[in-house]
């Protein structure tokens, strides 16, 4: 698994579509880190592959996976297509023996992300998840609040994204390509909770909402209750029909509470949350700042793991604890029934540095 110190490592960016860029932002940091250098980018539309070839002068363009993968022209290769075509192109790429990053959310499927995760281990290769929302600032100082013990021992967690307006068009609105609604902006609010909470589930209830918007398959409003094994609760809502907003997070402890709307505050009007503790009887309330987000740090952590001895920026095993909430929240609204989490290694110890 390791390569030599000084050892270059060629990239590839699979899909360049113009959504959020994304292939291009792959494309541009593996450019910018040292120690790597971009070689080509796959996309099945030809007009997309030539953006691509445009954007990076000198940069070998392919239309086809299994060409890029044969032809030996790269060592890591980024895979940013639609959701539903995650797991299997991040196989092919592993089983032709390249290490590979995946767009977030992992896969579709529990399934599917333990497949990927056999792969990768069968091939010798790294297979990493493109979580990089871990390192946002607003995620940053909660994760630090709670772990210094400022509000005690939490036991309840609700986040919640929403407003009232039709969903985007395209291939995200679009379920039997996307996932759902919940494996949109879900994927990273419930990976934030989950690295908050760092703790082994017992089960989830889900709760799916299809009223208004019927021109899209997407639901209008999901949400996930997740159980964790001691009793505390995460509670997760994102809505398109919701004209009643909430705090983006809520999250009380033993010791007091964190509430986080987004608010800027203080005098230099910098983004923050609201802590309140108790004090001689009283809620005493103050202001935390937002840290600075930490951009730009994956690839750099990515080629040191491949090069031995640094930790996987992000471990499949962690992303795939994700897929299992999205999963068993969509079962559950089914069901109607808290589902019970059966995969005994979802949790893998403690979420991100």
């Amino acid at each position: 698994m390791g390569m030599a110190s000084g050892a270059e490592l060629r990239c590839a960016v699979i899909g360049y579509g113009a959504a959020f860029n994304q292939g291009r932002s792959h494309a541009r940091q593996m450019s910018e880190t040292p120690g790597l250098r971009l070689t080509a980018i796959c996309d099945l539309d030809p007009a997309r592959a030539e953006a691509a070839q445009a954007d990076f002068p000198g940069v070998a363009g392919y239309t086809d996976v299994a060409r890029l993968v044969a032809d030996g022209v790269a060592d890591l290769a980024a895979v940013v297509v639609p959701h539903r075509w995650h797991a299997s192109t991040a196989v092919a790429c592993l089983r032709g023996g390249l290490h590979v990053v995946v767009e977030k959310p992992m896969a579709i499927t529990v399934a599917e992300c333990s497949e990927m995760i056999a792969a990768a281990r069968a091939a010798g290769r790294v297979l990493s998840i493109y979580h990089n929302r871990r390192w946002d600032g607003d995620f940053l100082t909660l994760r630090d609040l709670i772990r210094k013990g400022t509000i005690g021992e939490v036991f309840h967690v609700e986040h919640y994204m929403g407003g009232y307006g039709r969903p985007g068009g395209g291939w995200r609105a679009d379920k039997a390509v996307s996932g759902g609604a919940f494996y949109d902006w879900g994927a990273h609010f419930v990976d934030w909770t989950l690295g908050l909470m760092d703790l082994p589930m017992a089960s989830v209830t889900g709760f799916v909402h299809k009223r208004v918007w019927h021109d899209v398959t997407n639901e209008d409003q999901v949400q996930a209750v997740i159980r964790f094994r001691d009793g505390q609760v995460a509670d997760l809502q994102s809505s398109s029909v919701s004209l009643g907003p909430k705090p983006r997070w809520r999250i009380l402890g033993t010791k007091g509470a964190i509430v986080d709307r987004g608010d800027r505050m203080g005098r230099d009007q910098r983004p923050a949350c609201l802590v309140r503790v108790p004090v001689s009887g009283y809620a005493a309330e103050f202001q935390v700042p937002y840290q600075e987000s930490v951009r730009g740090t994956f690839y750099p952590q990515l080629l040191a793991h491949i090069r031995g001895g640094a930790p996987v920026p992000v471990s499949p095993e962690s992303a795939r604890r994700v897929i299992a909430v999205l999963e068993l929240a969509e079962r559950s609204a089914r069901s109607g029934q808290a589902e019970p989490v059966p995969y005994e290694d979802v949790f893998a110890g403690p979420h991100a540095p």
